[in-house]
């Protein structure tokens, strides 16, 4: 029985098809992007490992010596704090379009490491809410769920102090607190970054998204997906590529009886109807060639927006 009508789930696609400036950029950009912005440390990666990076962040992440990720890791996460949508943003578009429908029932997943949804959400006059149900069809808020994390979500009791001579074989540690501290001060969260060395709250982008800080926390929340996609009666699946190997990702769309809306581009649209052929057997699934700005009328229609 559905208890919801739409689940979204945004990928890197969305974010970067949100607007046409102001966004993290796609592919071989992202590597380029950290290593001209934080040059202390994605800058030092050179020669061969940069084009292996350049031509496949996630496998290449597997290359780099796990001493090594935790900086990265940190590093990372303050790009991508730097992101804030601008009015024309899509996401706020969307957002101030639930706001003005305060009986809609949904809610969204983002697999992205900004925070540009989130705020998105508090700039339409929504509150964001993490890990806890809504509780009414009138409750003033909007639940996201984070299967990846967030770069600005850090464990409340673990610290320890990054100084030179402090590492740690990142993906073979696990701090499993599910308590989890929302910093979105700048300073605070710089502060963070420069001196915890455990990183942020963030799946690490290789092809397992395997987690050293909050892997609990991130169980839960890649749980919750699950149980958001088996509840809804649609789910809007925006810029994200499928990958079968992302099981937390697409198992629970293959579970689903929802009725499926794929916007990911031509490319995207191929993808996702040979994976669907087989995990999706005779659904009446509607796969979207365009990417999220010439597709976004749509996607309001079918969510009800």
């Amino acid at each position: 029985m559905k208890t919801m009508e739409v689940a979204f789930l945004f990928g890197a696609g969305a974010s970067f098809g949100s607007d046409v400036q102001g966004t993290p950029p796609l592919g071989p950009g992202l590597f380029d992007d950290l290593r001209r912005l934080r040059p202390d440390s994605w800058g030092t990666i050179t020669g061969t490992l940069a084009e292996h990076f350049r031509s496949n962040f996630e496998d290449t992440l597997n290359e780099v010596p796990q001493t090594a990720l935790g900086p990265l890791q940190r590093a990372m996460a303050a790009y991508f704090f730097e992101f804030t949508p601008r009015p024309s943003n899509l996401y706020v578009a969307l957002a101030r379009r639930i706001a003005s429908l305060p009986g809609w029932s949904g809610a969204a997943c983002t697999l992205n490491y900004e925070r540009m949804l989130e705020m998105s959400f508090l700039a339409a006059g929504l509150r964001p809410f993490v890990a806890q149900p809504r509780t009414s069809a009138t409750q003033v808020g909007f639940e996201l769920c984070f299967p990846h994390g967030c770069c600005h979500w850090f464990c409340d009791a673990d610290a320890i102090h990054a100084r030179p001579g402090v590492y740690f074989r990142a993906m073979a540690v696990q701090f499993n607190t599910r308590r989890v501290s929302v910093i979105s001060d700048p300073q605070q969260h710089r502060d963070r970054i420069l001196h915890n060395a455990i990183p942020p709250v963030m799946s690490y982008f290789e092809p397992m998204k395997r987690t050293t800080a909050g892997h609990l926390f991130i169980e839960e929340q890649r749980a919750r997906w699950r149980a958001l996609a088996l509840a809804a009666a649609t789910i809007v699946i925006v810029g994200v590529r499928v990958r079968p190997h992302d099981e937390h990702v697409w198992a629970p769309v293959a579970a689903s009886t929802a009725r499926v809306v794929y916007c990911g581009g031509a490319r995207g649209a191929s993808e996702y109807q040979v994976w669907a052929a087989t995990a999706r057997t005779g659904r009446a699934d509607l796969v979207l060639n365009g990417y999220f700005r010439d597709e976004f009328a749509t996607i309001c229609t079918e969510a009800g927006l």
